[in-house]
Parts: C-alpha cells; structure tokens; sequence
C-alpha cells in the first residue's frame, strides 16, 4: 500500500515537472513582449485602484452614519465603534489609491516603454491573476498612448507615374457559419453583462450594515445619567433592535429576491440552452444594450486570461 501511494505522488510530481518544463519551452520559444507586460500592470493597477475607492466608500459611509447624527441632534452620541472601523476602512482604501493612482501608473509604464524595467514592488505582484500573457492584437496595448506622435512629413514634389500594379486578392469572407458563432458570442457576452449589471446594482443595501449597527446598539438614543458629569451609556431599547433586525431583514429579502433571476447558475443554464438552439426569453432579450456587450466581453477576456494563467 504505501509503494502504491509512493508511486502516485513520484507520477504526480513528474507530470508537475513536465508541465513546467512544456510552459518554459513555449515561453522561450515566444517571449514575452514589453505590451504584454504594460497590459498585467494595466490590470494589476486597474484592480488595486478599483478595491481601494471601494474601501475608502466604505469607510466614509461607516464615519458618516456615526457622525452625522451627533450632529443633527445633542441627544445622539457619536458611535466610536463606526468612527473607528470606518477610519480605518478610509486610510487603507486612500493609501491603496495613492499608491495605484493613474499618475503612477503612466510614471510606470513609462519607464518600462523606455527602460524595460519595472519597480521592484510591481514586479512581485505580477504572477497569479496578474502574470503577463501573451496578447493578440485586438488587445489595447496599453504603451501606444505613450509613444511620441510622428512628425508630420513635408510634402515633396510628386513622382512620375508609375504603371498601375495588379490588384491584391480580396481577403477572405468569412463564412456563415463563422458569422453565427460570432452572433452568440456577442448574444452571451450581452446576457453576461446584463448579469453583472444587475447583480452589482442588488447590492447596495450593504451600504446600510453600519448605520443598522448603530440602530442596533442603541448608539443614537439618549443617554440618562444622575450626574451632568458622569453620563452612563444607552442601552439598545427593545423598538431599536426591531427597527435594526427588520431594516436587516428587509435588505436580505431585497438582495436574494432581486439577485435570484441573475446567479450564475441561471447564466449557465441560458448559455446552455441558448447553445443547443433554444431562443432567449422576449423578456431578456429586450433589456440588453450596448454597455452590457462591452461589459460582458471584457469580463469574458477577464476569465479566460485567468483561466490561462491558472493552467
């Protein structure tokens, strides 16, 4: 038994081995450009800036709901708790943005078009979800804004006419076929993002968790003390609680009943269908536009350079 579990881990390690020999190989034999690599800082920067403004969203809204009360009112105390959380919160998603910033990112892409060099910071961070593929030409190449404009030539004397060459071969049409292939591409790339769409705009009763929090621990109710001087601290009354567990209700209810039509299960099973020959819903179909094509073709080009860093 164990020279059976020997021989499974000794095949297991030498399949890893071959697998990262075949990826080097391919990898010499095409190296990497310095667009690919523009294109995994693009990304790399893109993420970070995109978590840290979600971050510091947070943060203002949780200082906001523990502030703004105290002020409306002399009764309602300031939350400590969501001051702090909420500060926090703040700091890091402004350091994250700072640190990832759009001027940066051009200072970096910069010296990588002129130097091909990286800082040591971003050059760590480029493997996993953000290692550099090798990109096709209908990829942006993130360096092109970055290159000097040609100079415009000066016109000169106009040569002597040359006999006319014989004309090139009209490219090729592409089939119908390919034509319908690329129609459902775009057909699914449409629902994806109308999916997204959708499920982003079923969450904002997250926005909510801090101020249902103050609501919950009584934080905005008045406060009665013997002493002027010694105020003792409120306790959640039995009316806050019910308010903070039905506004937590209410948003749950809101997020499962308006995120239900759009999962990824559902996805799926459209896609599927859709595949097989099954036409979408009237319903479904009269809700795309354009913006959730462009959205659900860039998650899809998003998966699959995951799926091929994951390989």
């Amino acid at each position: 038994m164990f020279n059976r579990y020997r021989l499974l881990l000794l095949s297991l390690l030498l399949g890893a081995g071959q697998a990262r020999a075949q990826a080097s190989v391919a990898q010499a034999a095409f190296p990497l450009t310095r667009q690919d690599t523009a294109r995994a800082v693009h990304e790399l920067f893109q993420s970070r800036r995109g978590g840290g403004f979600g971050w510091l969203a947070f943060g203002a809204a949780g200082m906001a709901a523990s502030i703004i009360p105290a002020q409306q009112s002399t009764s309602a105390g300031v939350w400590t708790p969501g001051v702090v959380i909420g500060s926090t919160l703040a700091l890091l998603g402004t350091k994250k943005v700072v640190r990832f910033g759009w001027g940066r990112e051009h200072r970096v892409l910069r010296e990588l078009a002129a130097t091909g060099h990286l800082p040591t910071d971003i050059q760590r961070r480029l493997h996993g979800n953000f290692a550099p593929l090798h990109g096709t030409a209908s990829q942006p190449d993130p360096l092109l804004a970055l290159r000097p404009s040609a100079p415009t030539p000066v016109p000169a004397a106009a040569p002597a006419p040359l006999p006319a060459a014989p004309l090139a071969p009209p490219a090729a049409t592409p089939s119908v076929e390919q034509v319908l292939a690329d129609a459902r591409t775009d057909t699914l790339d449409a629902v994806q993002g109308l999916f997204l769409a959708r499920r982003s705009a079923g969450t904002w009763p997250l926005v909510a968790l801090l101020p249902i929090a103050r609501i919950l621990t009584g934080s905005g109710a008045a406060t009665s003390s013997s002493s002027p001087y010694a105020p003792q601290p409120a306790k959640a009354s039995d009316n806050s609680v019910a308010v903070g567990l039905g506004l937590m209700s209410a948003g749950l209810a809101f997020m499962l009943i308006h995120n239900a039509p759009y999962t990824k299960a559902h996805f799926e099973q459209l896609r599927t269908g859709y595949l097989a020959g099954t036409p979408l819903p009237p319903a479904l179909r009269q809700k795309l536009r354009p913006r959730h094509l462009a959205q659900g073709r860039r998650y899809r080009e998003r998966m699959d350079r995951r799926a091929q860093r994951h390989r």
